[in-house]
């Protein structure tokens, strides 16, 4: 009776995880929808096994560099820096002196032919020089303002590749520990299923209860959980670092 009892219990905590399992299934689903854009009840699909992720190289210093080159964010603002700095240049040279040189030439040939009337063609060149110095110090104003926000891009620039490094290095780290619970769950897969193998050798001899199969298979099903999430868990991870590289297109 104690036997019965167990086992009833076991089946209902089977039948709560069937009914968790199947309503995450569903949400699954439709967050899928949802992403793919459709405006239709959410969709069945049959799904397939992601290929295997290659392994995590031993440190994140080659990845940060990566994500330096790739991050489209990085990018921008680069150029930003680099066109505050050539208006800075641009600003600073107002201050220069400007030189102008204009030349004329031309022909008059319905004149009167006496050259002390007019000539037949005439021609002349001047040069303008302009020098900025009574303008209420505007240029220098313009080129200290230019200077400031070369500046303040450079330091943008800078704090976001200190956080770019950072969330690689975060990543790389949740990504590594996720894939270091794989071979572990594996193994945990390999104890209960060995388990589970004694027990019912056990039961088989008279050696052991009902209680005892249906704890071991319970812990069997238990370690494949862990080992399907730890995959998951590594598949979510590496997608991650992949974003915070900018290797997703």
């Amino acid at each position: 009776m104690v036997d019965l009892s167990f086992a009833k219990v076991s089946l209902s905590e089977a039948q709560l995880l069937l009914i968790r399992a199947q309503d995450n299934l569903k949400q699954s689903f439709a967050d899928l929808s949802r992403a793919l854009g459709q405006d239709v009840s959410p969709a069945q699909y049959e799904l397939v096994e992601d290929p295997a992720k290659p392994a995590l190289p031993p440190d994140a210093d080659a990845l940060v560099n990566t994500a330096i080159q790739n991050r489209p964010e990085l990018a921008d603002l680069r150029l930003r820096f680099e066109a505050s700095q050539k208006f800075e240049t641009a600003e600073h040279d107002l201050k220069k002196p400007n030189v102008t040189l204009v030349a004329v030439g031309g022909a008059l040939p319905y004149l009167d032919q006496n050259p002390r009337v007019a000539p037949e063609g005439y021609e002349g060149v001047a040069v303008n020089l302009e020098i900025p110095i009574f303008n209420g110090h505007l240029f220098s104003a313009r080129e200290q303002a230019a200077h400031y926000e070369s500046l303040a891009a450079n330091q943008r620039l800078r704090d976001l590749r200190q956080q770019v490094e950072r969330d690689v290095r975060v990543a790389w780290l949740n990504a590594s520990a996720a894939q270091q619970r794989i071979p572990v769950t594996n193994e945990l897969v390999s104890q209960a299923q060995l388990s589970l193998t004694l027990a019912e050798g056990r039961y088989n001899l008279g050696l052991a209860s009902i209680v005892e199969i249906t704890q071991a298979q319970l812990n069997v099903t238990q370690a494949q959980i862990e080992n399907v999430t730890a995959g998951y868990d590594y598949q979510n991870a590496f997608a991650g670092l992949q974003y915070t590289l900018g290797a997703l297109r």
